[in-house]
């Protein structure tokens, strides 16, 4: 019957608008590989630094980076996914003043702050690492980007001064771990202005970012590993030694890495980075309240530096409601006229 007609599509169109959206399965899902797989991956290089008697850092960082270095490779080759800009596939300029920049402060990054694990504890890198959005700042307002307004500046404040209390008391605060966590927070600072010019001058998609980027930043890694790490015949086999008898931790590892590479791409594309800068302080959080309840006595934290990495959560926490609430956000579209 012809009244039996719109029944039948209402009854599919309600059955639609309740399935739930690609866009908010691909959400939840990058945020969810992000929050764990950052953690996760952090927690078991601690073990392989220190347990799996594996004390080579920057040869560690070499594994996420050359799982993504291969995927994002094949991928875009073998036009599993098409390039949106092969122009730059052989764009030396764009190579040499943007990639390759970008690859070495991320290599830089990630050496030294894998280094910093064999220095310090893991709950006191994630309070040090509370100062990265304060050196970003910097960096903005030195190069011109942007101009921070004064309650930009207050919180910034805070947050450097709440990072202060909590890297004081109880808990042993190696100069060299101290030195290698802040050399790894200004090159992430660096690394991100950079890669905020390049992503909003060049339009380039993540994944080819990854393309351009991952190579040259496996190189990076894999030589200074050869320099500083790997010289001696004796480390060489030390470390052959560790990875044969423990395969299934470090392909863990690099797995992982993949996951954090592309996760945490994924999640600015889908969430935006004021989102991803959130769930990174609150991944930081989590990983402090884990090693202050399991960890040894030595490297707990105390409870004044956990009241100041609170403090920081909560200026971080202010500073990013002003930025999307104050004068600097983008104005709303405007609607069109209706008859």
């Amino acid at each position: 019957m012809p009244a039996a007609k719109p029944t039948k599509q209402s009854d599919a169109s309600s059955a639609a608008s309740t399935a739930p959206a690609p866009s908010a399965i691909s959400y939840l899902g990058a945020c969810a590989i992000f929050v764990t797989a950052g953690p996760a991956l952090i927690l078991l290089n601690s073990r392989l630094l220190h347990d799996f008697k594996f004390p080579y850092p920057i040869a560690l960082s070499a594994l996420g980076v050359g799982f993504s270095a291969i995927m994002s490779r094949l991928l875009l080759s073998l036009g599993i996914l098409k390039f949106e800009r092969p122009d730059l596939k052989s764009d030396w300029r764009f190579a040499l003043t943007s990639a390759y920049p970008n690859a070495a402060l991320s290599a830089l990054t990630l050496a030294l702050g894998n280094s910093a694990y064999v220095h310090l504890s893991v709950a006191l890198c994630q309070m040090l690492k509370a100062l990265t959005p304060a050196i970003t700042l910097v960096l903005l307002f030195l190069m011109r980007i942007e101009t921070p307004t004064r309650p930009e500046m207050v919180c910034v404040g805070a947050l450097t001064l709440g990072s202060l209390i909590a890297t004081r008391g109880d808990i042993h605060l190696s100069a060299i771990g101290l030195a290698l966590q802040l050399g790894a927070n200004f090159a992430e600072a660096s690394r991100i202005v950079l890669a905020q010019r390049l992503l909003a001058s060049m339009k380039l998609p993540l994944l080819e970012m990854q393309y351009h980027v991952a190579p040259f930043q496996l190189l990076c890694l894999l030589t200074a590993s050869a320099v500083i790490e790997l010289r001696e015949p004796s480390a060489r086999e030390l470390a052959y030694a560790s990875v044969v008898a423990h395969p299934l931790p470090f392909a863990a590892a690099g797995v992982l890495g993949l996951l954090v590479q592309f996760a945490g791409l994924l999640a600015v594309k889908i969430a935006g980075s004021v989102a991803v800068k959130l769930l990174g302080i609150a991944r930081g959080a989590a990983l402090v309240l884990f090693e202050a309840a399991f960890a040894d006595a030595a490297s707990r934290p105390t409870g004044g530096q956990l009241g100041g990495y609170g403090a920081s959560v909560c200026a971080f926490t202010a500073y990013t409601w002003i930025r999307l609430n104050g004068p600097s956000r983008q104005p709303a579209t405007p609607s069109k006229k209706t008859d």
